[in-house]
């Protein structure tokens, strides 16, 4: 059976090469270019996987992983932070969040690199 996996991007091409991607290695991808719909989706919904963007035009990721953190049905669901930002202040805030939450700088992880860490993570 497919795994799903919650992807959060703003950036289309990059949601739409990283969607490609991934579904082409088996998963099933539930793409989402703002915080809002992710949300949404999330109320219904329990992916095997998030991976969240932080910058994005409306609820950021950071907040989207406090809400998963929160809740009781997705407090367990392996998620990571995906970004731009290599700050420590936006990287401090995704482990104070929960250690068990990683974040990942786009720049340094090659999608082929991304995706051995969703299998290892998921299976599959």
């Amino acid at each position: 059976m497919s795994k799903t996996i919650l992807l959060v991007e703003d950036d289309r091409d990059l949601l739409d090469l990283m969607t490609q991607k991934l579904s082409n290695e088996g998963f099933t991808v539930q793409g989402f270019d703002t915080g809002g719909a992710a949300l949404e989706y999330l109320k219904s919904h329990t992916p095997d996987m998030a991976i969240l963007d932080v910058l994005l035009p409306d609820i950021d990721g950071l907040t989207i992983l406090s809400e998963i953190a929160k809740s009781k049905h997705l407090k367990k669901m392996p998620a990571l932070i995906l970004s731009n930002l290599a700050d420590e202040a936006s990287i401090e805030q995704a482990i104070a969040v929960g250690p068990q939450y990683e974040y990942l700088v786009k720049s340094r992880v090659p999608l082929n690199e991304l995706v051995k860490k969703i299998k290892k993570t998921v299976g599959g």
